[in-house]
């Protein structure tokens, strides 16, 4: 006589398609961060602060390391905010870079755009720097040759000696199209700086500066950047005749401000006219005279410039 096993096979069948039902009902496991697609974790890491950029997620694991280190993250990198608080020995930058890195000796801005622009591997486009540099010299010359595709550049006030090397770097930086100085080079510099910018960087369409605008100033402005489209000069010594000499040379300005500045009044009929065909025109608070100098009127009016703004 033949004996049958069915009930036992079906109650093990059973069991196996409970316990498979069980494990699809139960939510899958959440994938590990260091197993995240690098592309994906770079773009989480863009709303990263540059501390952490630089100094906390490289040393979580190899895939977070291999992330930070995305060019793409370094293309823009504004070293201006908080500049004082970043690179004093106890701010939390400092204290990462000590802990994390072994930096045994004061924690330094020109270590840190170094560390910057190594990461970027020549894709920088975006530049601004804060006043802190040790040493001007050396580190525009290490901008100039790893950053050729450089489009936008913001520069502290800079030493004579380092100012009039400018010229002489523009030429690097054949993509740039805005340049931002806090202070205006003097009358030695400003004009080579201008025929560099018109010759080598086809689409220069924005200057941002402040100080003494001498008549060489205007004319190399009118002569090698006729084509620019903005260009502020806030808080400037411009007088009237400069002014005018601008505005007749650059004809393509869609933007030109010139507020708060001293040598013509904002009141100014002729100025108001020439200025009229520009878009965004704003010349106001400028006065002729500066309300807070006791100035004779014939002091005004020689040939004498002070480089003070």
């Amino acid at each position: 006589m033949e004996t049958t096993t069915t009930a036992p096979c079906i109650t093990f069948h059973r069991q196996e398609l409970g316990a498979a039902a069980a494990a699809a009902a139960a939510p899958a496991p959440a994938p590990a961060w260091a197993d995240m697609d690098t592309d994906c974790l770079a773009h989480v890491f863009r709303r990263l602060d540059l501390e952490d950029l630089a100094a906390s997620a490289p040393l979580v694991c190899r895939g977070w390391r291999r992330a930070a280190s995305d060019p793409s993250l370094w293309r823009a990198l504004d070293l201006r905010r908080d500049h004082l608080a970043r690179f004093t020995p106890w701010s939390p930058l400092a204290a990462a870079f000590a802990s994390r890195y072994g930096v045994s000796r004061r924690f330094s801005l020109p270590g840190l755009l170094r560390l910057c622009l190594a990461r970027a591997q020549g894709s920088a486009l975006d530049l601004a720097l804060p006043p802190l540099l040790s040493s001007p010299a050396d580190d525009l010359l290490h901008l100039s040759v790893h950053c050729p595709r450089l489009r936008r550049l913001a520069l502290p006030p800079l030493p004579a000696c380092d100012e009039a090397r400018l010229p002489e770097l523009v030429p690097r930086w054949p993509m740039l199209e805005h340049l931002e100085l806090d202070a205006k080079p003097s009358a030695a510099t400003f004009p080579a700086l201008a025929e560099q910018l018109g010759r080598h960087c086809p689409n220069f369409a924005t200057l941002k500066t402040s100080g003494a605008v001498k008549p060489e100033d205007a004319a190399a402005l009118a002569r090698w950047l006729p084509r620019l489209r903005s260009l502020c000069l806030d808080r400037s010594y411009m007088p009237r005749q400069e002014l005018l000499a601008i505005l007749a040379g650059c004809r393509d300005l869609k933007e030109l401000s010139a507020r708060g500045c001293v040598g013509f009044d904002d009141g100014d009929e002729e100025v108001a006219r020439r200025g009229a065909r520009i878009e965004r025109f704003d010349v106001a608070g400028s006065r002729m005279v500066d309300e807070d100098e006791e100035l004779a009127g014939d002091e005004f009016c020689d040939s004498s410039y002070v480089d003070v703004m």
